[in-house]
């Protein structure tokens, strides 16, 4: 053999050695890198943080059993302290530097809009467990896919179930006026019309709002007495100190966002009674010990006590990439990840509703139960 020809052979095999047969980003012989972005600090960082809690027990047990076809799941996530400028930083440092195969999660709705250019310019394979905005999901995007149910259905479900608990109630809401603010409002006119009533008074605020003495005065003089909340859970928990200041007690009903063990303490006494409607089961549910295991073997003490419903999304989130990464084989490809998801059906990681993708499906179908804040109990405790 020549000595140009022995080179080029030589640089042949160091390459295959540590790139994939097919050579697609952030995967080698070794190892599938698989990105994100949510925010760490801030009002958004308790539902960010517990997020990428659950991605890593999912990556570190998969990883205990061996990988994906012997592929160890290397997790990068950055944080974008919920700015969608620092949003499109993070994942363009994702895409430059990390050199990403796949993503985990996207921290919020504006976010994922304003960084979905760059998921379907390169076809990233993109699991979200944090967000079900519509306009990530309608119409369906190639690469994009979603776990969860939208907030119109949640507060649907939600004011239907509350609705029928005493007659007569008169509904409002105060929403953040943005892309999972205004949803909820929307859900609440679908879910009244079909009830034969029309909301009295729906108010919208902006985002990083803190005081809502005009909002709840307003409800109060237009007779409201049944709320849906629609903003951060610390803006929430604002709206019901300032309801008990007055001494305004109307029902009120919140959605997943507010499903977390810190909002109950956030809220203080004045959440007894709050309703909350999520798919996910309350943390002290006996369905998730099996979960708290994982966690605890998994994560440093410190953290687990950090753990909320995302943690579960996340961790089922993981579990779905790896199983569609999974019956690709060896010739792993973003296209191949992304065909394979579509096929997922019914698909049980143990700790919620099974769930299913298709074709045209890209936010999946789940369905939800009510809960009620029970402060004295630190819990949520099913009604439903």
């Amino acid at each position: 053999m020549r000595p140009a020809s022995k080179l080029l052979t030589a640089l042949c095999l160091a390459l295959g050695s540590s790139a994939a047969l097919a050579n697609d980003p952030g995967v080698t012989d070794t190892e599938i890198v698989v990105g994100g972005f949510v925010p760490f600090t801030g009002p958004a960082g308790l539902l960010g943080y517990a997020g990428t809690l659950g991605s890593r027990i999912a990556a570190a047990e998969i990883n205990d059993r061996g990988g994906v076809n012997g592929r160890k799941i290397n997790l990068i996530v950055e944080d974008d302290e919920y700015v969608p400028a620092k949003s499109v930083q993070a994942m363009q440092k994702l895409i430059d530097v990390h050199d990403i195969f796949a993503m985990t999660s996207v921290s919020g709705g504006s976010h994922g809009l304003a960084v979905m250019p760059m998921i379907e310019e390169h076809n990233i394979p993109t699991i979200n467990p944090l967000v079900t905005t519509d306009a990530h999901f309608e119409p369906a995007r190639a690469s994009f896919f979603g776990i969860g149910m939208s907030y119109q259905q949640g507060v649907i479900d939600l004011v239907r179930f509350v609705d029928a608990t005493e007659d007569g109630l008169t509904w409002g809401s105060i929403v953040q006026d943005d892309e999972s603010g205004i949803p909820r409002e929307e859900g609440l006119d679908t879910v009244l019309a079909e009830l034969g009533k029309e909301a009295v008074l729906k108010q919208r605020f902006k985002r990083g709002q803190a005081d809502f003495a005009a909002e709840v005065l307003r409800a109060r003089e237009a007779g409201v007495d049944a709320i849906v909340l629609g903003g951060l859970p610390a803006q929430n928990a604002a709206i019901l100190k300032e309801a008990k200041k007055i001494g305004y007690a109307p029902k009120f009903g919140a959605v997943w966002m507010d499903h977390i063990p810190q909002v109950i303490d956030l809220y203080g006494p004045e959440g007894d009674g709050v309703y909350v409607y999520d798919f996910v089961p309350s943390m002290t549910d006996e369905r998730l010990k099996p979960f708290l295991e994982l966690a605890n073997k998994y994560l440093p003490a410190e953290d687990v006590p950090k753990l909320n419903r995302y943690s579960i999304i996340a961790y089922t989130g993981m579990k779905v990439h790896a199983a569609a990464m999974e019956a690709c084989g060896k010739e792993l490809t973003r296209a191949c990840e992304i065909e394979n998801l579509k096929k997922i059906r019914d698909f049980d990681a143990g700790f919620m509703a099974p769930l299913s993708f298709g074709e045209d499906v890209r936010l999946t179908d789940l369905k939800g139960s009510v809960l009620r804040v029970d402060h004295a109990a630190g819990a949520f405790v099913a009604v439903e």
